[in-house]
């Protein structure tokens, strides 16, 4: 029998025809006998199997020293953080094993007591003063507990038709999965979360669709004055305006953050341009603050003291000007209107804009259940009606994030704070759709 003859009559017989491929039992997946489409490439299983999962790894930390904050530990922001918990700039989201926590005055000396001497937030990890405390803000205490990371393992398939399972290295926020070895095709990814045992179904994320097939908004043609100058070897000042990701949170150096790539690749294919590229951005700011600084101060700075006034991006003398603010994401329709038709009032008609649409960014904020949910944050649908109606152009960002389930990847893996800021890989698919503006 030749192999197209195997491949039909897999299909013909596939027990997952009308289910999922792989499914969730206990601590391990099974994977069943027939064939995945990857992307438009078929990969036959032709040996089923059961492939162990192994659970999240989890650390001890003894006598870690440190003092408790007088604020009450809440959320990712307020209390004195545990340090084994913490994904760079906060602590990553459900890392602390709640419950194992003590904490002693002394290394092996007396123990405090939870809700008396000191509080914890357990989803972040955080601890602080309790209302009865022994010791003060000033005392040096010594905590012992666990934190769990994460990890992504690749379901891959030989050209024999084996599966195996290849496991991926821990991290404590954005865990990367391993590229299938030289002679296998990954077909599905296993997403093992903070204090996982066991797989759930939702945890498994079939890879259907290559990066290069997703479908965005993102528009090429609308920017023909700064397209034509760089093809003419012309000066190009380009001002890239935004909040603490268009800074470069959580980049791990300043060449890898969003614009810096997006600059790069612009040089690359217009070698003989010469541009100017300025990162215009405040972490945490919004459209608003830039907008209007008096009437909504940014970290209660005025004057010269606020880096987040639009006056700085008038005085680039900008030819285009890309716009990312995820801190407007809680805009209505209106709201959107009012900020965006301000911005390109006052820049006037010489220069061109590419809006782009903001990253997802964890569950709560998205109004997410799982991490295979459309786009629906009414900022977002805005943002593309407003460049359709205004001729902008358009960086579909949020787009590219949705599309990261059908690549196998659940998006929370890209962020590297577990709340907000991307890693490496999703600053530059913020550049991939800038670029998609150039063709």
């Amino acid at each position: 029998m030749n192999s197209r003859a195997l491949v039909l009559l897999l299909l013909l017989h596939s027990p997952f025809s009308h289910g999922s491929p792989i499914t969730a039992r206990g601590n391990a997946v099974e994977v069943a006998l027939g064939s995945f489409d990857v992307g438009g490439q078929v990969v036959t299983v032709t040996q089923g199997a059961t492939l162990p999962v192994a659970p999240a790894p989890v650390l001890s930390v003894g006598d870690e020293a440190l003092t408790l904050s007088a604020d009450k530990p809440a959320g990712w922001a307020k209390g004195t953080r545990l340090k084994g918990c913490n994904a760079r700039d906060v602590n990553a989201s459900g890392s602390f094993v709640p419950g194992s926590l003590t904490i002693r005055r002394a290394v092996k000396g007396e123990l405090l007591k939870e809700g008396e001497d000191y509080l914890v937030d357990a989803e972040w990890g955080h601890v602080g003063l309790g209302p009865k405390s022994q010791v003060t803000a000033k005392d040096t205490v010594f905590a012992s507990y666990r934190y769990s990371l994460e990890r992504m393992d690749t379901v891959q398939v030989s050209k024999e038709g084996k599966v195996s399972l290849k496991q991926g290295k821990p991290h404590i926020s954005a865990p990367v999965p391993p590229e299938a070895d030289a002679d296998q095709v990954a077909v599905a990814h296993v997403f093992v979360g903070h204090g996982a045992v066991k797989v759930a179904p939702e945890d498994i994320y079939l890879i259907t669709e290559t990066a290069a097939q997703a479908v965005t908004a993102s528009t090429p043609g609308r920017i023909p004055r700064t397209l034509a100058k760089l093809k003419a070897g012309e000066p190009v000042t380009i001002v890239c305006l935004g909040d603490s990701v268009t800074a470069g949170g959580n980049a791990s150096k300043p060449e890898l953050r969003y614009p810096d790539v997006f600059v790069a690749g612009l040089r690359s294919r217009f070698p003989k341009a010469k541009i100017d590229m300025q990162n215009l951005s405040a972490g945490g700011s919004n459209s608003r603050q830039w907008l209007s600084p008096e009437q909504h101060p940014y970290k209660g700075l005025h004057g010269s003291a606020n880096p987040a006034r639009f006056e700085h991006v008038i005085e680039a003398k900008p030819d285009l000007v890309t716009i990312e603010f995820v801190n407007d994401a809680g805009l209505t329709p209106a709201g959107v209107e009012t900020s965006y038709g301000e911005i390109l009032e006052r820049l006037g008609p010489g220069v061109e804009v590419i809006l782009i649409t903001p990253h997802f960014t964890m569950w709560r904020m998205m109004g997410f259940k799982s991490m295979n949910e459309p786009e629906k944050r009414p900022y977002v649908l805005a943002l593309r009606d407003f460049a359709t109606r205004h001729h902008l152009g358009l960086a579909d960002a949020s787009a590219r994030w949705q599309h990261l389930a059908k690549e196998g990847l659940p998006y929370l893996t890209l962020l590297d704070n577990t709340i907000n800021h991307p890693d490496d890989r999703g600053h530059r698919l913020f550049a991939e759709e800038l670029w998609k503006c150039f063709e």
